[in-house]
């Protein structure tokens, strides 16, 4: 019998300080664990706050200001990943684990509005073992701490504090926790997400009551809002002078375009970042207002149901591009100075879902649609009102005869370039990573099939797409040497 803690996200957060409204990420971690709290998966990161670490901090996790500025990455770049990582695990309706969830939550929430990234909407499902905890052995007397957990359940905890550890430590706790109480806890994980909240809420007021009543302190409120404590003042946490952020690092870590949330939006925030030169982003034309941002349909109502994460929301394609007329420079111009284009587009953006297929011998599959003479990853347009990963069931079946198990597919993020069959067009493509192990046949609009296993050998005198080209074929090639070990 399946249960919620078969399979689960972790996730903690090692930080500057312990005010979510003020403090850093130093370290993070976010793993996967399987029924048997055996990690399967796992994410790390050591970031530079870009302030000065207290020592009281260093001596809680062993990060000095010296070793974070030496060895880590800018904190916008870290942000974005961390939180692409949970909107994918979210987006594959996988429980994460947060102990304390307000805390890391809530800090991660600021940190993404002080870099100007979206950050998580309702995350969910989310299990918190302290909520659990409190909830299943209320009077309990000790600390609440993981560590306290850890040792009550009986869970090894060797390196408290290390973001690893915990995290990892952490998601063991709950499943012990379900394991021990599973008459109050082993429901379906989206009724036990409400009713953590519910939960939460109750707990937070029972200690607002012993504050006021043992500290004489009316005035004190306790906040009941779980798992994430969002602000009262978003937009106070605006970087003003935000730091470029470097190129994205591709492998096991999701990707996405640091410049703009998944989320489609009408106008970007302002200040918004350049596109990375490594996502394939055509030069935009200096004329038009906000590069490396694809402009999107009208706004939705201010009722409108929430995109959904981890690049699994609806995307829709734009209007077609409209031509602008530009000031032609005049006669006396000086040669040698740059001058706007006489008229210019902004190309239409086509928004698709692919998938890198990899054979147990480690080959990616690459097609061809009748027709064209590109070879590509297997996929499609994505439909209004569909999501990434339908279309990609969908396309899938259509075009090799694969049904895609869901739980399998791993998003990679988002990436960009020249479409190669349509003209003044830029390929928008949500792409995953699959393994098959049947036999897959050309159908429907697929002419021809190709298994690559060295891109020079296999595809000498091939045509391939430039998404295909520049962007997937090395990733994939860099994943089967990390990941898959070829």
């Amino acid at each position: 019998m399946t249960s919620w803690a078969d399979r689960l996200g972790v996730f903690d957060l090692e930080t500057t300080g312990v005010d979510v409204e003020t403090a850093r990420i130093v370290t993070a971690c976010i793993a996967v664990i399987d029924a048997a709290g055996e990690v399967v998966e796992r994410w790390d990161w050591l970031a530079d706050p870009e302030i000065e670490i207290p020592e009281a901090a260093s001596a809680v996790h062993g990060i000095t200001t010296e070793r974070a500025r030496a060895e880590g990455r800018p904190t916008g770049v870290v942000v974005a990943e961390i939180t692409q990582t949970l909107r994918t695990l979210f987006g594959l309706g996988i429980p994460v684990v947060v102990y304390n969830a307000p805390y890391d939550l809530s800090l991660l929430d600021r940190e993404c509005r002080r870099n100007e990234l979206e950050p998580l909407v309702d995350p969910a499902p989310v299990v918190d073992p302290l909520v659990l905890d409190k909830q299943v052995d209320t009077y309990r007397k000790g600390k609440r701490t993981l560590e306290a957990a850890a040792a009550h359940y009986g869970v090894t905890l060797d390196d408290a504090h290390d973001a690893g550890a915990d995290a990892i430590a952490a998601g063991r706790v709950a499943q012990a926790l379900l394991a021990a109480r599973p008459e109050e806890l082993d429901i379906p994980i989206q009724d036990l997400h409400g009713r953590q909240e519910i939960w939460y809420a109750e707990q937070a007021r029972s200690f607002q009551e012993y504050i006021r009543r043992r500290k004489g302190d009316e005035s004190f409120t306790a906040s009941t809002a779980w798992p994430v404590k969002y602000p009262a003042h978003p937009g106070a946490y605006r970087d003003t002078q935000p730091i470029p952020p470097l190129e994205p690092r591709f492998g096991r870590v999701p990707v996405i375009d640091f410049s703009r949330p998944l989320g489609l939006q009408l106008a970007p925030p302002p200040n918004v970042r350049p596109a990375p030169a490594a996502l394939g982003v055509p030069p935009p034309d200096p004329a038009q207002a906000h590069p490396g941002v694809v402009p999107s349909p009208e706004p939705p109502a201010a009722d409108a149901e929430p995109e959904r994460p981890g690049g699994l929301e609806p995307l829709f394609e734009t209007e077609p591009a409209v031509e602008t007329p530009v000031e032609a420079p005049s006669d006396d111009t000086d040669a040698d100075e740059p001058t706007a284009r006489v008229t210019g587009s902004k190309p239409s953006v086509l928004r698709i879902a692919a998938a890198i297929v990899t054979d147990p011998d480690g080959r990616t599959l690459l097609v061809r649609k009748a027709g064209t003479t590109h070879f590509m990853q297997p996929g499609g347009k994505i439909e209004e009102g569909e999501s990434a990963i339908e279309t990609l069931s969908r396309e899938l079946a259509e075009e090799i005869g694969v049904e895609l198990d869901v739980s399998t597919a791993e998003y990679l993020g988002l990436f960009r370039a020249v479409a190669a069959n349509e003209d003044d067009t830029v390929v928008l493509a949500a792409v995953f990573a699959m393994a098959v192990d049947v036999e897959v046949t050309a159908s429907g609009e697929i002419e021809e099939l190709r298994w690559v296993d060295d891109p020079d050998l296999d595809l000498e005198g091939v045509d391939v797409a430039p998404l295909t080209l520049d962007e997937l074929l090395p990733l994939w090639e860099r994943r089967r040497a990390q990941v898959l070990g070829f």
